[in-house]
Protein backbone atom coordinates (compact mmCIF):
# COMPACT_ATOMS: atom_id res chain seq x y z
CA UNK A 1 0.00 0.00 0.00
CA UNK A 2 2.85 2.42 0.71
CA UNK A 3 4.05 2.23 -2.90
CA UNK A 4 0.54 2.98 -4.17
CA UNK A 5 0.27 5.99 -1.84
CA UNK A 6 3.64 7.28 -3.05
CA UNK A 7 2.54 6.98 -6.65
CA UNK A 8 -0.76 8.74 -5.93
CA UNK A 9 1.09 11.56 -4.18
CA UNK A 10 3.43 11.97 -7.16
CA UNK A 11 0.51 11.89 -9.57
CA UNK A 12 -1.41 14.45 -7.51
CA UNK A 13 1.61 16.77 -7.39
CA UNK A 14 1.89 16.53 -11.18
CA UNK A 15 -1.84 17.33 -11.48
CA UNK A 16 -1.46 20.41 -9.27
CA UNK A 17 1.64 21.55 -11.16
CA UNK A 18 -0.12 21.25 -14.52
CA UNK A 19 -3.28 22.90 -13.19
CA UNK A 20 -1.21 25.81 -11.87
CA UNK A 21 0.58 26.16 -15.21
CA UNK A 22 -2.61 26.15 -17.26
CA UNK A 23 -4.91 28.11 -14.95
CA UNK A 24 -2.64 30.57 -13.18
CA UNK A 25 0.18 31.04 -15.67
CA UNK A 26 -1.59 30.65 -19.01
CA UNK A 27 -4.84 32.09 -17.61
CA UNK A 28 -7.12 29.52 -19.24
CA UNK A 29 -10.70 29.12 -18.05
CA UNK A 30 -11.29 26.63 -15.23
CA UNK A 31 -13.58 24.37 -17.28
CA UNK A 32 -11.09 24.33 -20.16
CA UNK A 33 -8.23 23.49 -17.81
CA UNK A 34 -10.12 20.64 -16.18
CA UNK A 35 -11.14 19.30 -19.59
CA UNK A 36 -7.54 19.41 -20.81
CA UNK A 37 -6.22 17.73 -17.67
CA UNK A 38 -8.89 15.08 -17.97
CA UNK A 39 -8.63 14.31 -21.68
CA UNK A 40 -5.02 15.09 -22.63
CA UNK A 41 -2.85 14.58 -19.57
CA UNK A 42 -4.20 12.36 -16.79
CA UNK A 43 -7.23 10.54 -18.25
CA UNK A 44 -9.24 10.95 -15.06
CA UNK A 45 -12.69 12.43 -14.58
CA UNK A 46 -12.61 16.24 -14.41
CA UNK A 47 -14.63 16.25 -11.16
CA UNK A 48 -12.15 13.83 -9.61
CA UNK A 49 -9.24 16.06 -10.66
CA UNK A 50 -10.96 19.11 -9.17
CA UNK A 51 -11.60 17.30 -5.89
CA UNK A 52 -7.98 16.06 -5.71
CA UNK A 53 -6.72 19.64 -6.07
CA UNK A 54 -9.15 21.53 -3.86
CA UNK A 55 -10.52 19.00 -1.33
CA UNK A 56 -7.33 17.12 -0.49
CA UNK A 57 -5.56 19.16 2.19
CA UNK A 58 -2.02 18.26 1.09
CA UNK A 59 -2.69 19.01 -2.57
CA UNK A 60 -4.51 22.23 -1.75
CA UNK A 61 -1.67 23.33 0.53
CA UNK A 62 0.81 22.63 -2.28
CA UNK A 63 -1.31 24.64 -4.74
CA UNK A 64 -1.53 27.53 -2.26
CA UNK A 65 2.26 27.43 -1.86
CA UNK A 66 2.65 27.80 -5.64
CA UNK A 67 0.34 30.80 -5.60
CA UNK A 68 2.20 32.37 -2.68
CA UNK A 69 5.58 31.79 -4.30
CA UNK A 70 4.33 33.36 -7.54
CA UNK A 71 2.96 36.41 -5.69
CA UNK A 72 6.28 36.93 -3.92
CA UNK A 73 8.14 36.83 -7.24
CA UNK A 74 5.78 39.40 -8.77
CA UNK A 75 6.36 41.86 -5.92
CA UNK A 76 10.13 41.91 -6.49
Amino acid sequence: MARRNDLMAKRDKAIVDKFYELYDKQRKRMDDVLDELSNKHFFLDANYIYSRIFYNKDNNAYYESLLTKNNQHQKH
